[in-house]
């Protein structure tokens, strides 16, 4: 009991108000972009009749086009001076975009509904992150980023049940369960409005004395900044999609497919539980020391999942990468926020997220190869391998970044 309370007086203490809203309207999204990511692609396949291989090259574009915007949203957040408009311009993409995709009826109108939802997301993430930089005491930003990622995931796994939960109850309607998805986004805007209050700009911040948009801003995010975009780069390329765990799990461990949601849960759960101690305790010591312990993870997560002998040695490799995912992307957020001057927090952010969407789709493609010519239990060994770049980046690094 004491402990408990302690734990929930920390929460409060080290978490503004505001943190907390922005990091339940993203739990909201989250439970409404991840019925759709699941649902649109069954969708096109067993309702429209589109092939696979055309899925994926849709999913790939949306992907795409959705990072790209990332960088651009933050650039101009940054020249605006306020996040929290292009927050709503993206959560109000979202909650169109689901209602659209329900009337839906060719590959073409589904196309534009989910870029539309992607378009939105990519909108309002990247200002987002900069909303909390700016709204975080630096002494508790580890702490914040640790929270609002739990929040997102949270809303994430929820949204994954809430999609089996309909599908089940109403056998398979795809156009009601896309309607229901709206609610919780359009319940995200309504709390964004009206209970987030970004903080007054100084006097020199009226619209006369925006910042404008350069090319050479790159260069002002810093040294530290790039240092740690080369260790962003050797680790998600290293961290491949997580489908790859439940396709070997179900093609080499006959885990039933209708159980393959299990492992999506196990390591969503983890994730949630590490965020934000992990992220508590790096305000409390070297930030790169918790990110090295992520990146040990992974490197566990890999090993443990190529060299399996059973389901329990796939679960088990599962509750790593979950611990891992709950610590790198918090630790890269917050290492971010610190390194980058306040007026390019956009802009650093920006291009934190298309560095990461190029190298995690470098990494999909590279497992994708590897499992085809090898085997699934290959690609994680290989990753396990490109683990080891990262943590000699991050050793060899380690005094540069802690300057």
């Amino acid at each position: 009991m004491r402990f408990s309370k302690g734990f929930f007086d920390s929460l409060r203490s080290s978490i503004p108000r505001a943190v907390w809203i922005v990091g339940l309207s993203s739990l909201l999204v989250n439970v409404s972009t991840s019925v759709v990511f699941a649902g649109s692609a069954l969708y096109l396949k067993t309702v429209i009749g589109v092939s696979i291989a055309t899925i994926g090259l849709a999913e790939a574009l949306v992907e795409a086009i959705a990072y790209g915007v990332r960088i651009f949203s933050g650039v101009f957040s940054d020249y605006m001076r306020r996040r929290k408009p292009l927050m709503l311009l993206g959560f109000t993409m979202l909650a169109v975009a689901k209602p659209m995709l329900a009337l839906s009826k060719s590959f073409g109108e589904v196309l534009t509904a989910r870029a539309i939802d992607r378009i939105g997301n990519g909108i309002q993430a990247t200002p987002r992150e900069a909303l909390i930089s700016d709204l975080a005491q630096k002494e508790h930003k580890g702490a914040c980023f640790g929270m609002r990622q739990s929040l997102a995931v949270i809303g994430s796994t929820i949204g994954g049940i809430f999609g089996i939960v309909v599908m089940q109850v109403t056998h398979n309607d795809f156009e009601f369960m896309f309607i229901l998805a709206s609610i919780p986004a359009t319940l995200a805007i309504f709390i964004l409005l009206f209970f987030v209050h970004e903080k007054k700009s100084e006097p020199s911040q009226h619209k006369s004395d925006r910042r404008k948009i350069r090319i050479q801003d790159l260069k002002l995010l810093g040294k530290k900044f790039w240092i740690l975009m080369i260790i962003v780069v050797a680790t998600m390329t290293a961290r491949f999609s997580e489908v790859f765990i439940s396709l070997f799990a179900c093609g080499s461990f006959e885990l039933d497919v209708a159980y393959g949601t299990s492992i999506t849960i196990i390591y969503n759960l983890f994730s949630v539980f590490v965020s934000y101690p992990m992220g508590k305790l790096s305000d409390r010591m070297n930030r790169t020391t918790v990110l090295f312990i992520g990146i040990i993870f992974l490197a566990l997560a890999h090993l443990t999942i190529g060299c399996a002998s059973g389901l329990s040695m796939i679960f088990l490799g599962t509750i790593f990468w979950g611990i891992q995912r709950g610590i790198t992307e918090a630790m890269f957020a917050t290492l971010v926020s610190d390194y980058v001057p306040k007026n390019l927090r956009g802009t650093g952010f920006g291009t934190y997220y298309l560095i990461v969407s190029i190298s995690a789709a470098s990494a999909s493609a590279l497992a994708g190869m590897v499992s085809q010519s090898f085997g699934e239990g290959a690609a994680f060994l290989s990753g396990a391998c490109i683990c080891c770049f990262s943590i000699i980046f991050l050793l060899f690094f380690r005094k540069s970044l802690s300057a």
